[in-house]
């Protein structure tokens, strides 16, 4: 189809947008014919019909029944075709025309996440992680539930081994080369919605004690022949016709004697045959695929047991609970168990489906939820192709080096790159600068890039060079009436979970953005420096943003330990002027009272 080697993500989203414009185009035209071909063939079946009892039973009129009655099925399948095609090109067409909106920085219709701060509260808040806006608004494509929450787990699980992330490398890497298996796995899954209840209901069945079914298994193989003789010997003569009632009320009856056991079981699996059905879809394009990386292989190799692949046999329940859905009907329902205890048909076939497989279903779900994680990291090394780097995994001692790093959440155009390189423990990094001037916004995109990168997503940067480590911050915190904890409270329990995290994981990326504002001048400047110097002791990396000058005497007194940079304002006929880059040594300009006296707010001298 489209050339994804040379188009850019713009023109490759472009195209496919215009093709499946155009058929579902096309399509429309087909649909003008559908509706008045079923009309048509239903009235010549009702005419030919009344035909052949007005014509005396005509033979003529038979066959003639017969003929509509095929063209009026054939139409309706051919109108049920057309419907499936055209729910999957609307699909994949939103897909695209998602991506060309976020290659634009419109993703405010993507999921925000906004459920799942509770994964990581603290990295959370300070990082927008989640939430309207956020990195996971940006970055998730997940189409399962259970892809969504591993998801958000990828993007604040923290340390990993080297080794697990370059696997992870090759394979977002590997699934970012194949846009258009993205784009059928995405296109798949939303046409069904994301399931909580289903899955784990399906789950809480799998687990539950297997029924007796040995008495259920022989009633219903026996009852229908006995059905059979009783409506045989009725009309033979040999039971009298008044005793017909016995065999309609008898099968209901033993039914209802186990209504129970099968409405349980019902409440469990009746909703959840979309469900499986949209799992067997996603895992059989998985397994047709030919993946090369290690993981995404292995992840396939899960699909297939004992040579039997897994959406053959999820198709297999899915078909089961479709037909026992029938029981809902109030016609078909009751006739089906009268002729051959239906339901108890359906509980023996479900509980040997259940023996057989529940053991492997988890990791089939497992397998689909891990790739289903990595389709966001694979969509944003496609889109930012040009703009992207996968960065080198170093193991000790602690490196982290970056060219033209940018933050992912800023458009090209506001988004200025800045180069960082420093390594080893401890370390500390003082940053400080002017208000506006990018203190904050550099911690930050220190931080979501290391997150990024321990993910195995690709980083905006040229180049980056990190060793895996723990993240531990205090940027935004907040006070709690509900607890009665002051803000100046607050941050010093936060200070305090730090602490007590390195000494126990040295290997820890801490990040301090303007700590102890609750407290007077001097007070913070002592309460800072001796806790860096806490920081020191204990072997870790900080990063701290900061308005006091004086935390730079760090420098002097543990030379290449402490490092001073600053981000500078400077001001340009009348107005102030930020270039937003890292530059080393102590900030030497102020713009706070400029800023007030431009509003209006300072007293005029």
């Amino acid at each position: 189809m489209t050339n994804t080697t040379n188009d850019t993500p713009f023109q490759y989203y472009s195209a496919r947008t215009k093709e499946y414009s155009a058929q579902l185009a096309k399509l429309a035209r087909y649909f003008r014919f559908t509706a008045p071909a079923r009309l048509l063939t239903f009235a010549g079946l009702i005419i030919s019909a009344l035909w052949f009892i007005k014509s005396k039973f005509d033979d003529t009129f038979i066959w003639l029944f017969l003929g509509f009655l095929v063209l009026f099925v054939l139409s309706v399948i051919w109108d049920l075709r057309l419907v499936r095609k055209q729910r999957t090109l609307k699909a994949r067409f939103k897909v695209n025309e998602n991506e060309l909106k976020v290659l634009q920085h419109q993703f405010s219709e993507f999921d925000d996440g906004s459920d799942l701060t509770t994964t990581a509260p603290e990295l959370s808040g300070d990082f927008d992680l989640f939430g309207a806006g956020s990195l996971f608004q940006y970055l998730n494509r997940c189409v399962t539930d259970q892809g969504r929450t591993l998801f958000a787990h990828e993007l604040t699980k923290g340390e990993r081994s080297s080794e697990e992330i370059r696997k992870r490398q090759e394979s977002i890497a590997e699934l970012s080369e194949n846009p258009e298996f993205i784009e059928q796995f995405r296109a798949l899954g939303l046409q069904t919605k994301l399931e909580k209840d289903e899955i784990r209901k399906l789950k809480e069945w799998l687990q539950s004690p297997p029924l007796k079914i040995s008495v259920l298994k022989w009633a219903g193989r026996i009852w229908p022949f006995l059905f059979a003789v009783w409506i045989t010997a009725t009309a033979l003569g040999h039971i009298a016709p008044n005793l017909i009632f016995i065999p309609i009320i008898l099968p209901l009856f033993i039914v209802g004697r186990k209504s129970k056991t099968i409405q349980q079981a019902h409440n469990l699996l009746g909703r959840s045959a979309q469900t499986l059905k949209k799992y067997a879809g996603l895992i059989q394009l998985v397994e047709s695929q030919s993946f090369s990386t290690k993981l995404l292989r292995s992840l396939q190799r899960q699909l297939t047991i004992k040579n039997k692949t897994a959406s053959r046999i999820l198709k297999e329940l899915f078909k089961l609970l479709e037909r026992f859905d029938f029981r809902l009907n109030l016609i078909m329902g009751p006739l089906l168990n009268i002729l051959f205890l239906f339901d108890f048909h359906i509980l023996v076939s479900l509980e040997k489906w259940k023996a057989t497989h529940k053991d492997n279903v988890p990791g089939w779900f497992e397998a689909i939820s891990k790739l289903d994680a990595m389709t966001g990291f694979a969509v944003f090394a496609f889109n930012n192709r040009n703009k992207t780097s996968f960065p080198e995994v170093v193991d000790t001692p602690f490196t982290y080096e970056a060219k033209d790093l940018k933050h992912p959440l800023l458009p090209d155009a506001e988004c200025v790159g800045n180069d960082i390189s420093f390594s080893g423990q401890p370390k500390i990094l003082i940053i400080t600068g002017a208000n506006m001037a990018g203190k904050s916004t550099f911690l930050r995109t220190l931080t979501v890039n290391l997150i990024l990168g321990m993910s195995g997503a690709p980083v905006c940067a040229g180049k980056m060079q990190f060793s895996p480590c723990n993240i531990r911050s205090s940027i935004n915190i907040r006070d709690s009436l509900a607890r009665h904890e002051s803000y100046f409270y607050a941050e010093l329990q936060r200070l305090k979970a730090i602490i007590n995290h390195v000494k126990t994981q040295p290997n820890t990326f801490v990040v301090l953005d303007e700590i102890l504002r609750g407290t007077n001048s001097l007070d913070k400047h002592n309460g800072s420096y001796g806790l860096l110097e806490k920081l020191i002791s204990l072997n870790a990396i900080v990063v701290i943003a900061t308005h006091d000058l004086g935390i730079g005497e760090l420098e002097k007194q543990y030379p290449g330990t402490a490092h001073n940079y600053c981000f500078e304002v400077e001001l340009e006929e009348d107005q102030l002027a930020f270039d937003y880059k890292l530059k080393p040594g102590v900030s030497q300009k102020l713009n706070a009272s400029f800023l007030m006296k431009k509003m209006g707010l300072g007293l005029a001298k």
